[in-house]
């Protein structure tokens, strides 16, 4: 896999031919399910683009500052955090905030982990919950959206966001065997995530995986043009990158990803992998 071939899915067509219409949460999808998908805020060229055009379109300013205005309101709702040493009081506007630009820590609190919470005031009644367990969906990503445009958070390199399988394997000679989701490719690497069940009993003590990989999809997808490019992708759409065969393993040390646990807005707790061409 060359990192070439994951960096030309940006056709020059493509800037000009998925521009927005109605709001700023519009996604491109590469195939007709909405597997693969492309958002503006995901490249930091489109970024920029999005940003300029503000001031010119009317639609997308207005969703914007719907957008702001709605996220001032979470200012105005309270939250007390209860820890072994003291009570703080904060707001919800406050734990998005910090959640986003990876900065729970200055709280003392880890995010992900149980703790007593309470919406009514510092003397409870508190609810025993995780504070991601707090957070909504299209709240997070409104959050994202507009602190993108505002220049808060760092601006990424083209990604593609992706719900599709692979073969994962490892053990002694690698006998085990696993499907894992592949969530984003990038032109910098790969993003796997693992139920965390499954990370912490088995994946996180070993020394190597093993990924099968069948990166002659993105090959041949690399000299296509948009519209031939949507319908050759659409047959993988459930499967992009899949290959069962063992001359496709890719072998990896574990010490080569960056690990993270985190929520998903459906209560389930998964840990992101990435890892990087080079390795």
């Amino acid at each position: 896999m060359t990192t070439a071939s994951v960096s030309n899915f940006l056709q020059s067509a493509f800037l000009s031919e998925t521009s927005l219409h109605q709001s700023l949460g519009e996604e491109f999808s590469f195939c007709d399910n909405g597997n693969m998908l492309f958002h503006w805020a995901d490249f930091h060229e489109t970024c920029d683009i999005i940003k300029s055009h503000l001031e010119s379109d009317p639609v997308l300013l207005e969703d914007f500052r719907r957008k702001e205005k709605s996220l001032s309101r979470l200012e105005q709702i309270p939250v007390w955090i209860r820890t072994q040493s003291k009570v703080y009081q904060t707001t919800m506007h406050n734990l998005y905030e910090k959640f986003l630009l990876n900065q729970s820590n200055l709280l003392g609190v880890d995010p992900f982990a149980p703790i007593e919470i309470s919406f009514i005031s510092g003397t409870g009644p508190f609810k025993t919950m995780a504070i991601a367990e707090c957070f909504n969906n299209s709240t997070y990503k409104d959050f994202v959206l507009v602190y993108h445009l505002k220049g808060k958070l760092p601006r990424r390199d083209y990604r593609v966001r992706l719900k599709s399988k692979v073969l994962m394997e490892f053990g002694n000679n690698f006998e085990k065997a696993h499907l894992v989701q592949l969530e984003q490719l990038t032109t910098k690497g790969l993003l796997f995530s693992f139920d965390a069940a499954l990370f912490n009993s088995e994946i996180c003590h070993q020394s190597q995986l093993r990924f099968l990989i069948d990166s002659r999809i993105l090959l041949e997808a690399s000299t296509k043009a948009l519209p031939e490019l949507q319908t050759y992708l659409s047959q993988f759409a459930f499967n992009l990158m899949y290959s069962s065969r063992k001359e496709d393993g890719i072998t990896c040390n574990l010490s080569d990803f960056s690990a993270q646990s985190s929520f998903d807005f459906f209560r389930n707790k998964k840990v992101y992998i990435f890892t990087p061409f080079s390795k």
